[in-house]
């Protein structure tokens, strides 16, 4: 009994443990299916862009992880995600860091994103709009 206390008798390491064959089952099925998810979200990428902005994206020109897709068009960031699009932007005080603009699925959405939608860090201040006196 004190060997089953104080050393590993009837204990399994992790390192030493096999998955589980449902585990084994959901990885291989992840890694097979992963050409097949790149591929459509390449696709979905492709044709939403296509539609807000009349410009054609290869595919090929798609970055994507298997769960996200990302396409730059005229200096402009779009970011698929779980269905959803967005417009991916730098603070616009300083210049820095990523921010996910709100879901896109219009030409309208697309216009409030490139021109009211100013993302800012929570330190940074947008002082562009105020009459600063000069000195």
């Amino acid at each position: 009994m004190q060997d089953q206390i104080n050393g590993t008798t009837g204990l399994a390491t992790l390192e030493g443990m096999q998955p589980f064959s449902w585990q084994a089952a959901a990885v291989g099925e992840y890694e097979h299916s992963l050409p097949t998810r790149h591929a459509e979200l390449r696709t979905d990428l492709s044709a939403r862009i296509l539609a807000l902005t009349g410009r054609q994206i290869s595919p090929q020109e798609i970055y994507t992880d298997g769960s996200l897709a990302v396409a730059g068009v005229d200096g402009v960031t779009f970011r698929l995600h779980h269905h959803s699009l967005v417009l991916v932007r730098t603070c616009t005080y300083c210049g820095t860091g990523h921010f996910e603009g709100p879901k896109m699925s219009s030409l309208s959405d697309l216009g409030y994103a490139l021109s009211t939608w100013r993302p800012l860090h929570e330190d940074c201040e947008d002082y562009s709009a105020e009459d600063l006196a000069d000195f």
